[in-house]
Protein backbone atom coordinates (compact mmCIF):
# COMPACT_ATOMS: atom_id res chain seq x y z
CA UNK A 1 0.00 0.00 0.00
CA UNK A 2 1.62 3.45 -1.18
CA UNK A 3 2.67 5.58 1.61
CA UNK A 4 0.42 8.83 2.04
CA UNK A 5 2.44 11.99 2.56
CA UNK A 6 2.58 13.25 6.39
CA UNK A 7 0.27 15.94 7.72
CA UNK A 8 0.80 18.42 10.38
CA UNK A 9 -1.87 20.59 11.64
CA UNK A 10 -0.68 24.30 11.07
CA UNK A 11 -0.26 25.66 14.27
CA UNK A 12 -2.38 29.00 13.73
CA UNK A 13 -5.42 27.02 12.87
CA UNK A 14 -5.78 23.73 14.40
CA UNK A 15 -4.34 22.05 17.27
CA UNK A 16 -0.96 19.88 15.95
CA UNK A 17 -2.27 16.27 14.69
CA UNK A 18 -0.45 14.23 12.63
CA UNK A 19 -2.56 11.40 11.42
CA UNK A 20 -3.82 10.66 8.02
CA UNK A 21 -6.91 8.99 7.53
CA UNK A 22 -6.64 5.52 6.93
CA UNK A 23 -2.41 5.31 8.22
CA UNK A 24 -1.21 4.98 11.40
CA UNK A 25 0.14 8.52 13.93
CA UNK A 26 3.03 9.96 12.67
CA UNK A 27 5.14 11.00 15.30
CA UNK A 28 6.84 14.00 13.65
CA UNK A 29 6.66 15.77 10.54
CA UNK A 30 9.65 15.10 8.01
CA UNK A 31 10.04 18.21 5.14
CA UNK A 32 10.63 17.08 1.89
CA UNK A 33 12.71 19.82 0.00
CA UNK A 34 13.26 20.31 -3.54
CA UNK A 35 15.89 18.76 -5.04
CA UNK A 36 19.16 20.33 -5.35
CA UNK A 37 19.70 22.54 -8.65
CA UNK A 38 21.87 20.12 -10.24
CA UNK A 39 19.02 17.20 -9.47
CA UNK A 40 16.66 19.56 -10.65
CA UNK A 41 18.38 20.25 -13.61
CA UNK A 42 19.00 16.67 -14.93
CA UNK A 43 15.22 16.35 -13.81
CA UNK A 44 14.09 19.12 -16.59
CA UNK A 45 16.17 17.61 -19.13
CA UNK A 46 14.74 14.08 -18.53
CA UNK A 47 11.32 15.08 -18.80
CA UNK A 48 11.85 16.74 -21.53
CA UNK A 49 13.19 13.99 -23.32
CA UNK A 50 10.52 12.23 -21.91
CA UNK A 51 8.09 14.76 -23.46
CA UNK A 52 5.13 12.80 -21.46
CA UNK A 53 1.72 14.54 -22.15
CA UNK A 54 -0.98 13.52 -19.97
CA UNK A 55 -4.76 13.43 -21.56
CA UNK A 56 -7.50 14.91 -19.67
CA UNK A 57 -9.21 11.47 -19.24
CA UNK A 58 -5.35 10.92 -17.05
CA UNK A 59 -4.02 8.24 -19.61
CA UNK A 60 -0.75 8.35 -21.61
CA UNK A 61 2.34 6.57 -22.76
CA UNK A 62 5.38 6.49 -20.84
CA UNK A 63 8.33 3.98 -20.92
CA UNK A 64 8.95 1.57 -18.30
CA UNK A 65 10.81 1.58 -15.28
CA UNK A 66 14.33 0.66 -16.87
CA UNK A 67 13.59 2.78 -19.84
CA UNK A 68 13.59 5.92 -17.34
CA UNK A 69 16.62 4.78 -15.50
CA UNK A 70 18.67 4.61 -18.81
CA UNK A 71 17.23 8.18 -19.81
CA UNK A 72 18.36 9.43 -16.04
CA UNK A 73 21.87 8.04 -16.59
CA UNK A 74 22.46 9.92 -19.78
CA UNK A 75 21.06 13.11 -18.96
CA UNK A 76 23.16 13.05 -15.59
CA UNK A 77 26.44 11.87 -18.28
CA UNK A 78 25.55 14.70 -20.60
CA UNK A 79 25.99 17.14 -17.47
CA UNK A 80 28.85 15.53 -16.22
CA UNK A 81 27.46 14.10 -13.10
CA UNK A 82 27.55 10.78 -11.49
CA UNK A 83 24.66 9.93 -9.43
CA UNK A 84 24.69 7.87 -6.58
CA UNK A 85 21.84 5.25 -6.01
CA UNK A 86 20.15 7.85 -3.38
CA UNK A 87 20.09 10.33 -5.94
CA UNK A 88 18.72 8.31 -8.87
CA UNK A 89 16.06 6.69 -7.23
CA UNK A 90 14.94 9.87 -6.11
CA UNK A 91 14.78 10.95 -9.78
CA UNK A 92 13.15 8.29 -10.57
CA UNK A 93 10.36 8.86 -7.92
CA UNK A 94 9.60 12.15 -8.90
CA UNK A 95 9.71 11.20 -12.90
CA UNK A 96 7.46 7.84 -12.49
CA UNK A 97 4.81 10.80 -10.80
CA UNK A 98 4.89 12.77 -13.52
CA UNK A 99 2.77 10.11 -15.59
CA UNK A 100 -0.40 10.25 -13.01
CA UNK A 101 -2.86 13.02 -14.25
CA UNK A 102 -2.11 14.94 -10.90
CA UNK A 103 1.67 14.70 -10.83
CA UNK A 104 3.17 15.04 -7.15
CA UNK A 105 0.04 15.92 -5.71
CA UNK A 106 -1.72 12.58 -7.10
CA UNK A 107 -1.28 10.89 -3.58
CA UNK A 108 -3.33 13.58 -2.03
CA UNK A 109 -5.84 13.86 -4.74
CA UNK A 110 -6.25 9.74 -3.65
CA UNK A 111 -7.15 10.42 -0.17
CA UNK A 112 -10.70 10.67 0.05
CA UNK A 113 -10.02 12.65 3.39
CA UNK A 114 -8.92 15.45 1.91
CA UNK A 115 -11.62 18.33 -0.04
CA UNK A 116 -8.91 20.81 -1.12
CA UNK A 117 -5.33 21.00 -2.17
CA UNK A 118 -3.30 24.60 -1.03
CA UNK A 119 -0.12 25.07 -2.76
CA UNK A 120 1.32 28.49 -2.34
CA UNK A 121 5.04 27.72 -3.50
CA UNK A 122 7.09 25.18 -4.41
CA UNK A 123 7.67 23.79 -1.31
CA UNK A 124 4.51 24.83 0.45
CA UNK A 125 1.51 21.90 -0.15
CA UNK A 126 -0.85 21.83 2.44
CA UNK A 127 -4.73 20.07 2.47
CA UNK A 128 -7.60 20.90 4.18
CA UNK A 129 -9.41 18.08 5.67
CA UNK A 130 -13.06 18.99 7.30
CA UNK A 131 -11.79 22.82 7.28
CA UNK A 132 -8.82 21.85 9.14
CA UNK A 133 -5.32 22.72 7.26
CA UNK A 134 -2.31 20.55 7.12
CA UNK A 135 1.24 21.08 6.19
CA UNK A 136 2.43 18.04 3.82
CA UNK A 137 6.04 16.64 3.29
CA UNK A 138 5.58 17.32 -0.29
CA UNK A 139 7.41 19.83 -2.40
CA UNK A 140 8.26 20.63 -5.87
CA UNK A 141 11.41 19.59 -7.54
CA UNK A 142 11.95 23.65 -8.02
CA UNK A 143 10.45 26.68 -8.69
CA UNK A 144 10.61 26.26 -12.48
CA UNK A 145 9.13 22.69 -12.05
CA UNK A 146 5.71 23.86 -10.11
CA UNK A 147 5.46 27.12 -12.40
CA UNK A 148 5.51 24.45 -15.78
CA UNK A 149 2.86 22.22 -13.57
CA UNK A 150 0.57 24.90 -12.99
CA UNK A 151 0.51 26.04 -16.40
CA UNK A 152 0.10 21.86 -17.19
CA UNK A 153 -2.81 21.91 -15.42
CA UNK A 154 -4.45 24.73 -16.49
CA UNK A 155 -4.24 23.86 -20.06
CA UNK A 156 -6.08 20.22 -18.86
CA UNK A 157 -8.79 22.10 -17.63
CA UNK A 158 -9.05 24.44 -20.99
CA UNK A 159 -7.67 27.84 -19.31
CA UNK A 160 -4.68 30.18 -18.82
CA UNK A 161 -3.01 32.80 -17.08
CA UNK A 162 -0.73 35.34 -17.22
CA UNK A 163 -0.04 39.15 -16.10
CA UNK A 164 -2.95 40.23 -18.54
CA UNK A 165 -5.30 37.99 -16.89
CA UNK A 166 -4.04 36.67 -13.74
CA UNK A 167 -6.59 34.88 -12.01
CA UNK A 168 -7.89 31.65 -14.10
CA UNK A 169 -10.21 28.84 -12.93
CA UNK A 170 -11.28 25.46 -14.78
CA UNK A 171 -12.73 21.93 -14.20
CA UNK A 172 -10.46 18.91 -14.76
CA UNK A 173 -13.37 16.00 -15.77
CA UNK A 174 -16.30 16.24 -12.99
CA UNK A 175 -13.72 15.74 -9.96
CA UNK A 176 -11.15 18.78 -9.65
CA UNK A 177 -11.83 22.45 -9.67
CA UNK A 178 -8.45 24.32 -10.14
CA UNK A 179 -8.07 28.08 -9.24
CA UNK A 180 -4.22 29.65 -9.88
CA UNK A 181 -3.46 33.17 -8.38
CA UNK A 182 -0.30 34.31 -10.52
CA UNK A 183 2.80 35.24 -9.05
CA UNK A 184 2.48 38.90 -10.35
CA UNK A 185 -0.48 39.13 -7.36
CA UNK A 186 1.10 37.30 -4.40
CA UNK A 187 4.03 37.31 -2.28
CA UNK A 188 5.52 33.72 -3.23
CA UNK A 189 3.03 32.71 -5.43
CA UNK A 190 1.92 30.84 -8.13
CA UNK A 191 -1.06 29.86 -5.49
CA UNK A 192 -2.69 27.09 -6.33
CA UNK A 193 -5.87 25.31 -4.64
CA UNK A 194 -7.70 22.27 -6.30
CA UNK A 195 -11.22 21.68 -4.69
CA UNK A 196 -11.61 17.67 -5.21
CA UNK A 197 -15.61 16.71 -5.91
CA UNK A 198 -15.81 13.25 -3.76
CA UNK A 199 -18.74 12.02 -6.22
CA UNK A 200 -19.19 11.53 -9.87
CA UNK A 201 -22.86 11.57 -9.11
CA UNK A 202 -24.80 12.31 -5.81
CA UNK A 203 -27.87 11.02 -4.39
CA UNK A 204 -29.88 11.63 -1.08
CA UNK A 205 -28.62 8.35 -0.22
CA UNK A 206 -25.11 9.35 -0.63
CA UNK A 207 -25.95 12.43 2.07
CA UNK A 208 -27.46 9.69 4.52
CA UNK A 209 -24.37 7.22 4.53
CA UNK A 210 -21.85 10.15 5.12
CA UNK A 211 -24.45 11.80 7.91
CA UNK A 212 -25.03 14.79 6.12
CA UNK A 213 -28.48 14.46 7.57
CA UNK A 214 -31.08 12.14 8.44
CA UNK A 215 -33.70 10.39 6.04
CA UNK A 216 -36.59 12.22 7.51
CA UNK A 217 -34.91 15.59 6.68
CA UNK A 218 -33.75 14.70 3.38
CA UNK A 219 -36.73 13.29 2.25
CA UNK A 220 -38.39 16.66 3.23
CA UNK A 221 -36.30 18.29 0.90
CA UNK A 222 -37.03 15.96 -1.55
CA UNK A 223 -40.32 16.96 -1.21
CA UNK A 224 -40.16 20.36 -1.56
CA UNK A 225 -37.71 20.37 -4.79
CA UNK A 226 -40.41 17.61 -6.13
CA UNK A 227 -43.60 20.24 -5.28
CA UNK A 228 -41.93 22.68 -7.50
CA UNK A 229 -40.56 25.04 -5.20
CA UNK A 230 -36.94 27.00 -4.78
CA UNK A 231 -34.30 25.95 -2.35
CA UNK A 232 -31.39 28.47 -1.99
CA UNK A 233 -28.61 26.09 0.02
CA UNK A 234 -26.18 28.37 1.85
CA UNK A 235 -22.93 27.95 4.03
CA UNK A 236 -19.08 28.91 4.23
CA UNK A 237 -16.98 27.41 1.70
CA UNK A 238 -16.20 23.27 2.14
CA UNK A 239 -19.65 22.81 3.40
CA UNK A 240 -20.82 20.68 1.16
CA UNK A 241 -23.27 23.11 -0.31
CA UNK A 242 -22.56 22.56 -4.33
CA UNK A 243 -23.41 18.78 -2.92
CA UNK A 244 -26.56 19.12 -1.76
CA UNK A 245 -27.68 20.94 -4.92
CA UNK A 246 -26.37 17.85 -6.90
CA UNK A 247 -28.35 15.78 -4.61
CA UNK A 248 -31.50 17.40 -5.02
CA UNK A 249 -31.25 18.20 -8.18
CA UNK A 250 -31.78 14.52 -8.91
CA UNK A 251 -34.54 14.52 -7.60
CA UNK A 252 -36.04 16.57 -10.34
CA UNK A 253 -39.10 14.36 -12.11
CA UNK A 254 -37.86 13.00 -15.54
CA UNK A 255 -40.11 14.85 -17.65
CA UNK A 256 -38.87 18.32 -16.66
CA UNK A 257 -36.26 20.46 -18.48
CA UNK A 258 -33.29 21.88 -16.32
CA UNK A 259 -30.70 24.68 -16.75
CA UNK A 260 -27.96 24.68 -14.73
CA UNK A 261 -25.75 28.01 -15.05
CA UNK A 262 -22.35 28.26 -13.62
CA UNK A 263 -19.07 30.25 -13.78
CA UNK A 264 -16.93 26.64 -13.43
CA UNK A 265 -18.36 23.69 -14.83
CA UNK A 266 -19.18 21.49 -11.70
CA UNK A 267 -22.98 20.41 -11.61
CA UNK A 268 -23.21 17.54 -13.59
CA UNK A 269 -26.88 15.65 -13.60
CA UNK A 270 -27.73 12.16 -14.66
CA UNK A 271 -31.37 13.66 -16.09
CA UNK A 272 -32.96 13.13 -19.35
CA UNK A 273 -33.53 16.55 -20.08
CA UNK A 274 -30.90 19.13 -19.20
CA UNK A 275 -28.69 21.73 -20.55
CA UNK A 276 -24.95 23.21 -19.41
CA UNK A 277 -24.42 27.13 -19.42
CA UNK A 278 -21.12 28.71 -18.33
CA UNK A 279 -20.20 32.16 -18.15
CA UNK A 280 -17.45 33.97 -19.98
CA UNK A 281 -15.20 35.96 -18.20
CA UNK A 282 -13.51 38.98 -20.66
CA UNK A 283 -10.50 38.49 -22.72
CA UNK A 284 -7.30 40.28 -22.70
CA UNK A 285 -8.63 42.75 -24.07
CA UNK A 286 -11.42 43.36 -22.18
CA UNK A 287 -14.48 42.24 -24.59
CA UNK A 288 -16.35 38.75 -24.84
CA UNK A 289 -17.37 38.79 -20.96
CA UNK A 290 -20.70 36.85 -20.66
CA UNK A 291 -22.41 37.29 -17.36
CA UNK A 292 -24.15 35.32 -14.83
CA UNK A 293 -27.05 37.69 -15.27
CA UNK A 294 -27.12 37.56 -18.79
CA UNK A 295 -26.98 33.35 -18.67
CA UNK A 296 -30.16 33.51 -16.84
CA UNK A 297 -32.25 35.68 -18.61
CA UNK A 298 -31.28 33.54 -21.60
CA UNK A 299 -32.64 30.35 -19.92
CA UNK A 300 -35.80 32.61 -19.53
CA UNK A 301 -36.26 31.89 -23.62
CA UNK A 302 -34.98 28.39 -23.39
CA UNK A 303 -38.35 26.52 -22.64
CA UNK A 304 -36.82 25.27 -19.15
CA UNK A 305 -38.83 24.35 -16.08
CA UNK A 306 -35.90 24.33 -13.46
CA UNK A 307 -32.81 26.12 -13.27
CA UNK A 308 -29.56 25.50 -11.05
CA UNK A 309 -27.71 28.58 -10.62
CA UNK A 310 -23.62 27.49 -9.25
CA UNK A 311 -23.30 30.55 -6.91
CA UNK A 312 -24.93 33.85 -6.21
CA UNK A 313 -21.69 36.20 -5.78
CA UNK A 314 -23.02 39.54 -6.60
CA UNK A 315 -25.73 41.92 -7.22
CA UNK A 316 -26.33 41.56 -10.31
CA UNK A 317 -26.94 37.77 -10.18
CA UNK A 318 -28.82 37.62 -7.00
CA UNK A 319 -31.43 40.42 -9.19
CA UNK A 320 -31.40 38.05 -12.26
CA UNK A 321 -31.51 34.78 -10.08
CA UNK A 322 -34.37 36.27 -7.98
CA UNK A 323 -36.36 37.31 -10.79
CA UNK A 324 -36.33 34.23 -12.69
CA UNK A 325 -37.47 32.59 -9.79
CA UNK A 326 -40.25 34.64 -8.96
CA UNK A 327 -41.32 34.41 -12.53
CA UNK A 328 -42.84 30.97 -11.77
CA UNK A 329 -39.54 28.64 -13.00
CA UNK A 330 -38.59 26.61 -9.86
CA UNK A 331 -34.74 27.08 -9.16
CA UNK A 332 -32.05 25.97 -6.63
CA UNK A 333 -28.81 28.16 -6.24
CA UNK A 334 -25.97 28.12 -3.26
CA UNK A 335 -24.78 31.44 -1.43
CA UNK A 336 -22.02 32.13 1.33
CA UNK A 337 -23.44 33.05 4.30
CA UNK A 338 -23.02 31.96 7.75
CA UNK A 339 -26.35 30.91 8.87
CA UNK A 340 -29.94 30.91 6.99
CA UNK A 341 -30.97 34.74 8.21
CA UNK A 342 -27.73 35.99 6.91
CA UNK A 343 -28.32 34.42 3.39
CA UNK A 344 -31.65 36.70 3.26
CA UNK A 345 -29.86 39.21 4.41
CA UNK A 346 -26.86 39.16 1.86
CA UNK A 347 -29.90 38.88 -0.70
CA UNK A 348 -31.86 41.93 0.31
CA UNK A 349 -28.04 43.88 0.49
CA UNK A 350 -27.33 42.24 -2.90
CA UNK A 351 -30.88 43.89 -4.51
CA UNK A 352 -30.40 46.94 -2.91
CA UNK A 353 -27.47 47.46 -5.04
CA UNK A 354 -29.01 46.38 -8.20
CA UNK A 355 -32.04 48.43 -7.39
CA UNK A 356 -31.23 51.77 -6.08
CA UNK A 357 -33.82 53.82 -4.70
CA UNK A 358 -36.40 51.09 -4.21
CA UNK A 359 -37.92 50.58 -1.01
CA UNK A 360 -37.01 47.83 1.00
CA UNK A 361 -40.51 45.86 1.49
CA UNK A 362 -40.26 45.55 -2.24
CA UNK A 363 -37.03 43.72 -2.43
CA UNK A 364 -38.21 41.73 0.47
CA UNK A 365 -41.61 41.22 -1.47
CA UNK A 366 -39.52 39.93 -4.20
CA UNK A 367 -37.01 37.45 -2.45
CA UNK A 368 -40.15 36.22 -1.01
CA UNK A 369 -41.56 35.74 -3.72
CA UNK A 370 -38.76 33.42 -4.97
CA UNK A 371 -37.38 31.76 -2.16
CA UNK A 372 -39.29 29.05 -0.30
CA UNK A 373 -36.88 27.16 1.95
CA UNK A 374 -33.41 28.04 2.68
CA UNK A 375 -31.11 25.37 3.97
CA UNK A 376 -27.53 26.16 5.97
CA UNK A 377 -24.94 23.71 6.29
CA UNK A 378 -21.64 23.62 8.21
CA UNK A 379 -19.26 21.50 9.59
CA UNK A 380 -19.73 19.40 12.72
CA UNK A 381 -17.34 20.58 15.57
CA UNK A 382 -17.64 16.99 17.30
CA UNK A 383 -17.40 14.78 14.18
CA UNK A 384 -16.40 17.05 11.32
CA UNK A 385 -18.73 15.81 8.97
CA UNK A 386 -20.43 18.37 7.00
CA UNK A 387 -24.22 18.28 8.11
CA UNK A 388 -27.43 20.29 7.54
CA UNK A 389 -27.34 22.82 10.12
CA UNK A 390 -30.79 24.63 10.17
CA UNK A 391 -34.01 24.33 7.05
CA UNK A 392 -36.38 27.81 7.39
CA UNK A 393 -39.65 27.92 5.31
CA UNK A 394 -39.30 31.69 4.58
CA UNK A 395 -43.08 33.35 4.93
CA UNK A 396 -45.28 36.73 3.91
CA UNK A 397 -43.30 40.34 4.55
CA UNK A 398 -44.50 41.39 7.79
CA UNK A 399 -44.23 45.03 9.50
CA UNK A 400 -41.09 45.29 6.49
CA UNK A 401 -39.66 42.54 7.79
CA UNK A 402 -39.53 38.74 6.16
CA UNK A 403 -40.94 35.82 8.26
CA UNK A 404 -39.56 32.33 8.43
CA UNK A 405 -40.67 29.24 9.99
CA UNK A 406 -38.02 27.25 11.35
CA UNK A 407 -37.78 23.72 10.40
CA UNK A 408 -35.36 21.74 11.29
CA UNK A 409 -32.29 22.60 13.18
CA UNK A 410 -29.30 20.40 13.89
CA UNK A 411 -28.02 19.69 18.08
CA UNK A 412 -25.43 17.77 19.78
CA UNK A 413 -26.95 16.59 22.87
CA UNK A 414 -25.04 14.02 25.14
CA UNK A 415 -22.10 14.11 22.71
CA UNK A 416 -24.72 12.11 19.89
CA UNK A 417 -25.98 14.00 16.96
CA UNK A 418 -29.43 15.03 16.31
CA UNK A 419 -31.57 16.68 14.40
CA UNK A 420 -34.46 18.51 16.48
CA UNK A 421 -37.96 18.94 14.80
CA UNK A 422 -39.01 22.05 15.42
CA UNK A 423 -41.93 22.67 13.31
CA UNK A 424 -44.21 19.59 12.16
CA UNK A 425 -46.55 22.81 9.82
CA UNK A 426 -45.39 23.50 6.80
CA UNK A 427 -46.67 26.13 4.55
CA UNK A 428 -46.47 23.51 1.34
CA UNK A 429 -48.15 20.59 3.51
CA UNK A 430 -50.63 19.96 1.02
CA UNK A 431 -48.24 19.53 -1.55
CA UNK A 432 -45.89 17.50 -0.17
CA UNK A 433 -49.03 14.87 1.18
CA UNK A 434 -49.78 14.68 -2.29
CA UNK A 435 -46.81 13.47 -3.88
CA UNK A 436 -46.32 10.49 -4.98
CA UNK A 437 -43.88 9.57 -2.19
CA UNK A 438 -45.53 11.87 0.37
CA UNK A 439 -44.17 13.78 3.34
CA UNK A 440 -46.14 13.49 6.33
CA UNK A 441 -44.21 15.86 8.42
CA UNK A 442 -46.87 15.59 11.37
CA UNK A 443 -45.57 11.73 11.68
CA UNK A 444 -42.55 12.65 12.79
CA UNK A 445 -40.75 12.02 16.41
CA UNK A 446 -39.63 15.15 17.98
CA UNK A 447 -35.96 14.29 17.71
CA UNK A 448 -34.55 12.20 14.98
CA UNK A 449 -30.73 10.70 15.22
CA UNK A 450 -28.40 9.12 12.65
CA UNK A 451 -29.17 5.68 12.00
CA UNK A 452 -27.68 3.12 13.97
CA UNK A 453 -24.49 1.93 11.68
CA UNK A 454 -23.84 5.58 10.40
CA UNK A 455 -23.65 6.53 14.36
CA UNK A 456 -21.55 3.86 14.94
CA UNK A 457 -19.02 4.37 12.66
CA UNK A 458 -19.13 7.98 13.13
CA UNK A 459 -18.70 7.88 16.82
CA UNK A 460 -15.64 5.55 16.33
CA UNK A 461 -13.99 7.33 13.37
CA UNK A 462 -14.28 10.99 15.84
CA UNK A 463 -12.62 8.52 18.91
CA UNK A 464 -9.51 8.01 16.65
CA UNK A 465 -9.25 11.19 15.53
CA UNK A 466 -9.35 13.47 18.35
CA UNK A 467 -7.56 10.84 20.40
CA UNK A 468 -4.82 12.27 17.89
CA UNK A 469 -5.19 15.64 19.02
Amino acid sequence: MQKLPQLLALPERAPTLTVVAGSKPQSALRRREGLSPSLAAILEEVLRELGTEIDADGSSKFPDHAEVERIIKRCAEKGGLELSHIERDELIEYVEKEQKPFGILQELVDDTSVSDIIVTHSGRICVQQGRRNFATDLAFASREAYEAYVEKLLQRAGSTYSTKKPIADGMIGSSARVHVVHACLCESGPYLTIRLNRFSTVTNEDLLRTGTAPREVLDYLRGIVNAGQTVLTVGEVGTGKTTLVRALAGTIPAEESILVIEDTPEIRLEHPHVRYVTTREANSDGAGRVTPSECIRAGMRMAMNRIIFGEIRDAEAAEAFIDVCASGHAGLSTIHARSALEALTRLELFLGRAQRGVDRSVISEQIVTAVQVVVFLNICPLSGRRRVMEIFEIGPVADGVIRHREMFRYQIQHGTPQWKVVSKVSAHREALESLASPVQLSSLSAVIELGAEEALRESSESHRLWRAV
